[in-house]
């Protein structure tokens, strides 16, 4: 690996920070009764349900 990090020759970037998110997810309410179910199944496995529908299993609670 070629570091050149503490080379003062080479000029420095600004930092630059992109943000895609517009806030929290608003899910509709027929979708969280489906992870709900879902996640209930015997068997089912949390982190597999949540991976499924696109969120964490630390939001598939209560």
């Amino acid at each position: 690996m070629d570091d050149h990090s503490d080379d003062i020759r080479r000029p420095l970037l600004p930092r630059m920070e992109v943000y895609a998110g517009g806030g929290r997810k608003q899910w509709p309410d027929d979708l969280k009764a489906q992870i709900v179910a879902d996640s209930l199944e015997p068997g089912a496995i949390v982190t597999d349900v949540a991976r499924r529908h696109g969120c964490r299993p630390q939001q598939v609670h209560d």
